[in-house]
């Protein structure tokens, strides 16, 4: 396996600056906020007259208790009466949306997210999992997935979610040295994750994801050395590393609990990082993207060579071309050049749904431009290159101008060796694979040349 570039301490001070990670384009900061329930349903109709397939989202929000390094939108509760009450929100959205595109559509694939879905009990999974089916027509294949917290799942859950169609399982693991696990409030043992993963191959799930992060509280290459031995045991199909994104001005979370002198620094962040993709890449791993890993004979692995690779809010996927409906509270829709979120706050979003109403209190709809920079983005997150020529021929009344506007950073891209420019393709480098947001942030419209370093929309890229 070739040594992975070198990355000095002046290429970490001059690329470390806040930036998207581009699970969507445009990012939902330059979203408009508002009240959109009639724009919502002309685009649901209208994407109900198309003949594709669509893939459902859940977010399922409660968790048992709070781990201070999440980002996610969770809700920390034992009230039986509120999940109850959240359940019934959310089927009656599943309704909703299947009455509001107008033909009952297939579900090519179906994703629950958290907080922590297996917060549930049985009867709450297989009831969720009934209102899909009532009105969506599953479509054959593997690609049921849900995520899952090893400490807090039951071997009783994890046969039912088997036998409601999951195949797919992502677990939470993060890091497996106790000190790490004290300093963000995520207590699981590794005979914990051990058990479960156990169980779920047990089972017959045919694909297992383990979710990793790097730059977490007490994080150092020596320690993380143990948690990528732990897991290469494991063998997963697949791997999410993750980047930590220390955002106390966002999550109260991470400014009341998290110490900023227990972060590692910026070059024993990236030191971890590039341990982990070496690790990996040794050990069989081939790598996805910015941060996901699998096995060659993956899904993720073959979309990647056959070019139909998409990244989205879940991060990466070998199913192209979907329509993309969230449900739930802040969950995220994508379809029809346009991008829907639900309201953020549980109360809002119980509101809604008990009022009847779909009601998306984010949105904004693409044009020629954000469409064209959006698959421009995707293909350099998703391939490391861009067809100029073929990018050309496809949008020319736009692509030729953007490229031209970014041609001076791009060169200077080049000379500092993240990536090749060609009169026909754009290719990233190795170097430049490992600052892959940075150089797609060259065709964002929508970042200000000099972004506020007191109070940034996103996280540092290192």
């Amino acid at each position: 396996m070739p040594a992975l570039p070198r990355i000095t301490h002046e290429l970490i001070q001059r690329y470390n600056r806040p930036g998207p990670r581009y699970t969507s384009y445009p990012t939902v900061p330059v979203w408009q906020e508002g009240w959109f329930e009639p724009e919502y349903r002309v685009a649901l109709a209208e994407e109900g007259q198309r003949s594709r397939p669509v893939a459902l989202y859940l977010h399922l929000p409660f968790c048992r208790q709070l781990c201070t390094f999440c980002g996610c939108n969770r809700f920390v509760t034992n009230d039986a009466t509120l999940v109850e009450r959240y359940l019934s929100a959310l089927m009656k959205e599943v309704e909703a949306v299947a009455q509001a595109l107008g033909t009952r559509r297939q579900a090519a694939q179906v994703h629950w997210g958290g907080g922590t879905p297996t917060y549930l009990n049985v009867d709450q999974l297989s009831r969720v999992a009934q209102s899909i089916r009532e009105h969506f027509d599953p479509m054959g294949g593997e690609e049921w997935a849900v995520e899952v917290h090893p400490r807090v799942t039951t071997r009783e859950q994890l046969e039912a979610l088997h036998q409601l169609g999951f195949r797919r399982l992502s677990f939470g693991v993060q890091d497996v040295d106790p000190q790490v696990q004290k300093a963000i409030n995520r207590y699981q043992t590794l005979e914990q994750t051990w058990e479960a993963y156990q169980t779920a191959r047990e089972l017959g799930f045919s694909s297992i994801n383990l979710d990793l992060v790097y730059g977490l509280p007490l994080q150092n290459r020596r320690r993380f050395r143990k948690t990528l031995l732990e897991v290469s045991r494991m063998r997963p199909d697949r791997l999410a590393i993750y980047s930590f994104a220390h955002l106390p001005w966002m999550f109260k979370a991470h400014e009341r609990a998290l110490r900023e002198e227990d972060l590692p620094s910026p070059e024993e962040k990236v030191g971890i990082y590039l341990d982990t993709i070496q690790h990996f890449l040794d050990d069989g791993y081939e790598m996805i993207g910015m941060d996901h890993y699998a096995l060659p004979d993956d899904d993720l692995a073959r979309a990647r060579d056959q070019h139909t690779l998409h990244r989205n809010f879940m991060g990466y996927t070998p199913l192209h071309g979907l329509a993309q409906i969230g449900l739930g509270v802040s969950a995220i829709s994508d379809f029809g050049n346009s991008f829907w979120q639900n309201p953020k706050e549980l109360p809002d979003y119980l509101e809604m749904m008990e009022a009847g109403k779909l009601e998306p209190r984010r949105g904004m709809l693409l044009d020629e431009e954000d469409r064209m920079r959006r698959e421009v983005i995707e293909e350099l997150m998703c391939q490391g290159e861009l067809d100029l020529t073929r990018l050309e021929q496809a949008h020319r009344q736009h692509f030729g101008t953007a490229l031209s506007k970014a041609a001076p950073r791009l060169r200077q891209l080049e000379n500092e060796g993240l990536l090749v420019l060609g009169a026909e393709r754009l290719s990233l480098t190795p170097l430049g694979r490992m600052f892959v947001r940075n150089v797609a942030m060259t065709f964002d419209r929508y970042l200000p040349e000099s972004p506020s370093s007191s109070n940034p929309q996103f996280s540092q890229t290192v």
